[in-house]
């Protein structure tokens, strides 16, 4: 298909989502010769995929080739195929990152040249120095950041962000309150590692959900 008759329309999440139903059926292929089997779990990937995601007739034939793969390299090829139909985060600045985070007088700053944009669902580094986790987020358009204090205890448990079982440490945000002086703490288990929870975001907006949540008065 020529991809000129297409422009990007995948969000990262929506990516991810369809890497993680590529990865259902390769795992039915490879554990299984039943034939209905097989077919069942392509089914319920069809499913899910016109559950999430509003595709046009040319886009659904580009998916669709997802259902004619039967082994790893395929499937990596069709990764390869839809990539540049990945709309990436809206690339920053380290002006934008300091405009955002203002009050921090030594803001540790991550390596944004070694980013992969077309990869992340948000932006999250850690300062191990403080102990700081700093995250930043696309909403319509504008950034949203948001700071915390991230435990170096780690456990194995759900991550609040991406909802998935995965190593995770307790993330402590605090947000003014209505009164003079008074903070209201949120304290929630996600990833310790937030490349691995990027990839494991396959719906942003609950994304976006959780961290309206903690960031409420």
């Amino acid at each position: 298909m020529d991809k000129q008759t297409i422009q990007p329309f995948l969000t990262v999440a929506n990516y991810h989502l369809l890497e993680q139903q590529l990865n259902k059926i390769l795992h039915a292929l490879i554990t299984t010769k039943d034939k209905n089997v097989i077919l069942a779990v392509r089914g319920l990937v069809d499913s899910e995929i016109t559950a999430k995601l509003a595709l046009s007739s040319a886009e659904t034939k580009l998916i669709e080739q997802l259902f004619s793969v039967i082994d790893r390299p395929q499937g990596e090829a069709f990764l390869a195929q839809i990539k540049p139909y990945v709309i990436p985060f809206k690339p920053l600045t380290v002006s934008t990152l300091k405009s955002l985070f203002k009050k921090e007088k030594k803001l540790k700053l991550p390596k944004l040249e070694e980013l992969d944009f077309s990869q992340i669902c948000y932006l999250a580094w850690d300062d191990p120095g403080t102990h700081r986790k700093y995250v930043v987020l696309e909403q319509e358009g504008q950034f949203k950041a948001i700071k915390g204090i991230f435990s170096n205890n780690t456990i194995r448990g759900i991550c609040a962000v991406c909802n998935r079982h995965s190593d995770v440490g307790l993330f402590t945000t605090s947000v003014k309150g209505q009164a003079v002086g008074t903070y209201t703490n949120h304290s929630n288990y996600i990833c310790a590692d937030s490349q691995t929870c990027n990839g494991h975001v396959t719906d942003m907006d609950k994304t976006l959900a959780f961290f309206e949540r903690i960031t409420q008065k």
